[in-house]
């Protein structure tokens, strides 16, 4: 399970290079080289391109391959994950489908401010928020285009610029600080593996820690099963749905979660004959 896969990350040692040596931690926890991620080809490149092309209709950037691959070697992920993940990225959703999907809770305004909060460091000026404003409302840009020209105009993303993602992601979702190691370990995968706040913030809601101050009830799982249910098998769970039910409760898993496992079922490969 994904979301179970990336609970130890909050918690995981951060790692200190010898002299002259970047080492990276990757997704469980493991060190590996970051250098090997930078690089590819074969078919794991052409897994990501394809499903790149085929859900935002363009190429993946440099950033954007290195986080797949460290999905596809280190998690296991397969071309359904990488769909998947791409469909349900906020930071990819055009205003409009934003708007309709997050309702009350989407703010542009707020976006554009945390992007340059994250990325620059300051608050936008009012032009400068008029500017993006303008061009996600009527140019259909999204959060991450927002946060990759910000990135072209200085010199990319800079560690301290990591640290204001993490810091201000822990406040939101924690109510505390970073740890020494969680900031460590966090700031490896956005300055090596090509995360960004979405992964960031991700793994931290399926951290032991969020559930813990989150504690959900069994109607709100039932719901979250209820919408895997509807959006894959595109039915209402029937009684045995319970058991998806206590997954939920117990295991913290989410909808992404109870969706794969649905996929994998033979109910739903019969529909896809």
């Amino acid at each position: 399970m994904r979301a179970i896969r990336l609970m130890a990350l909050v918690a995981a040692l951060a790692v200190v290079a010898p002299a002259g040596q970047a080492a990276a931690t990757t997704l469980d926890g493991r060190t590996g080289d970051a250098a090997q991620y930078r690089s590819g080809g074969g078919w794991v490149d052409a897994l990501i391109v394809r499903a790149f092309n085929d859900v935002l209709s363009r190429r993946p950037d440099e950033s954007e391959m290195r986080r797949y691959r460290v999905r596809i070697h280190e998690d296991h992920w397969n071309e359904t994950d990488i769909r998947e993940d791409l469909r349900e990225r906020r930071d990819y959703w055009p205003h409009g489908e934003r708007s309709t999907r997050d309702r009350a809770s989407y703010d542009v305004d707020r976006v554009i401010r945390n992007a340059y909060e994250d990325v620059v460091g300051r608050a936008p000026s009012r032009d400068e928020l008029s500017r993006y404003r303008r061009l996600m409302t009527d140019d259909g840009w999204t959060e991450r285009r927002v946060r990759d020209e910000l990135r072209t105009q200085g010199s990319g993303m800079s560690a301290a610029a990591a640290d204001r993602i993490i810091r201000r992601a822990y406040q939101d979702l924690l109510g505390r600080a970073p740890d020494q190691n969680g900031q460590a370990s966090f700031r490896n995968q956005i300055m090596h593996h090509g995360w960004d706040e979405h992964d960031v913030r991700e793994s931290i809601m399926n951290s032991p820690e969020y559930r813990q101050r989150n504690n959900i009830s069994v109607d709100d799982a039932r719901a979250i099963v209820r919408r895997a249910y509807l959006s894959v098998l595109e039915r209402e769970p029937d009684p045995a749905s319970e058991g998806w039910v206590q997954r939920v409760l117990k295991d913290h898993w989410t909808e992404r979660d109870v969706a794969r496992e649905l996929r994998n079922s033979a109910e739903y490969r019969s529909k896809q004959r």
